[in-house]
This record gives C-alpha cells, sequence and structure tokens, in this order.
C-alpha cells in the first residue's frame, strides 16, 4: 500500500451532526518524531484532529457498494482510496502494490 494515503473517519453525534477525527495523522507524527501520548505538540495534534481535518485534503469519493459506470466485472467497490482497473477480463489485485502500481500527477494552469 501506498505510503502517504489513507482514509479518515466520521462519525454521526446525535443532536450535532456528522465529526470529523484523524488519529492517523496523530500517531504518523508520534512514529515520526519519537513521542508519546503525554508530549505537548501530540496533544495538540490530538485535539485537533478531533472534530477536524486539515485543509489539504482532496476527497476522492464518497459511499459505499459503488458500482462504477461502465459496471465493474468484479463486485461493488466498498470505495476509490486506491485506483480500480480491469484489463480485458481481468481485476488485477488492486491493493497489491507489488502487481498494481500507479502514478498521480497534476498540472497547474
Amino acid at each position: 500500500m501506498s505510503a502517504w494515503q489513507h482514509c479518515w473517519a466520521e462519525f454521526f453525534l446525535p443532536g450535532y451532526g456528522w465529526v470529523p477525527v484523524d488519529p492517523a495523522d496523530v500517531r504518523k507524527a508520534m512514529l515520526e518524531k519519537k513521542l508519546d501520548l503525554t508530549d505537548p505538540k501530540i496533544i495538540e495534534l490530538g485535539n485537533y484532529y478531533w472534530g477536524g481535518i486539515d485543509p489539504y485534503r482532496v476527497k476522492v469519493g464518497t459511499g459505499r457498494d459503488l458500482t462504477l459506470n461502465p459496471r465493474q466485472k468484479g463486485l461493488p467497490l466498498n470505495y476509490l482510496m486506491y485506483p480500480y482497473a480491469e484489463v480485458g477480463n481481468l481485476v488485477p489485485d488492486w491493493l497489491d502494490p507489488k502487481t498494481f502500481k500507479y502514478r498521480i500527477t497534476s498540472t497547474t494552469k
């Protein structure tokens, strides 16, 4: 799997609505900076990502049991976090980085 993509979560709080959380970025900071849960920087990040998501995100897709158009050969997809592909009648393992490689590029005008 990629070293830089991940999903963030939301939970529904009755009377409030959907709340975003991203514990992965807190854990990543802990591992990269070798900090523990009591470090003030980690506490600050935990407070920020509990109910917030930084502005540098790109939403690729939402939903569950997704059917593509044209319809994919396999089962409905539960997410589009990674590219999905079909080659002829084969569906390669699109979650295996050893057999399915891709590149994401962008340009500005």
